[in-house]
């Protein structure tokens, strides 16, 4: 009788055992209700909202943990928001209401400018105890300059300067 037989067939077995429950663990759908934002030049806080599903029909997923990639010396996220609106767990097929997820700080000498290839994850799985990556949502904020207020125009107000000294010289007339 070959050897190798048993074993491969207890690996097998093993792997069966194992294999189920890591293919079980769905991902999550996390939704931004404003995945791209613009904010004006000297904003401080970007406020990201969203909503998370459990496409699962048999499996309560937990929702454990969070990790983000921000390439931008700028920016900091504030996962706060995120450990205290998130739901410990969703049944299966369950749904959030929009929440507030993460905050995005930015600095104050932020430059005007996309800021993009930024990435908020979900860590979780079924259990309490398991930091698999569930769901990564994508966003981008742009810095903007603040829309120039037109200057009134020269002739306009040389005009209303005239227009004033015609006036009180008129008043210092009638007033005689």
């Amino acid at each position: 009788m070959n050897r190798k037989n048993p074993i491969l067939a207890l690996a097998g077995l093993l792997l069966a055992a194992i294999w189920p429950n890591a293919a079980r663990a769905d991902s999550l759908d996390v939704t931004l209700s404003q995945a791209n934002q613009t904010v004006l030049l000297g904003t401080t806080t970007v406020v990201f909202d969203a909503t998370i599903s459990n496409p699962s029909s048999t499996d309560t997923i937990f929702l454990n943990g969070d990790a983000s990639s921000i390439p931008s010396p700028f920016l900091t996220i504030d996962d706060t928001p995120f450990f205290a609106n998130a739901p410990l767990s969703l049944a299966p097929g369950a749904s959030t209401v929009p929440f507030e997820l993460f905050d995005i700080l930015l600095a104050s000498n932020t430059p005007i400018g996309t800021y993009d290839l930024n990435t908020f994850s979900i860590l979780g799985g079924l259990d309490g105890a398991t930091f698999d990556d569930l769901a990564d949502t994508n966003f981008s904020i742009t810095v903007a300059n603040p829309a120039a207020v037109p200057e009134p125009s020269t002739l306009l107000l040389l005009g209303l300067g005239l227009a004033s000294l015609v006036f009180s010289r008129r008043k210092v007339i009638l007033s005689r």
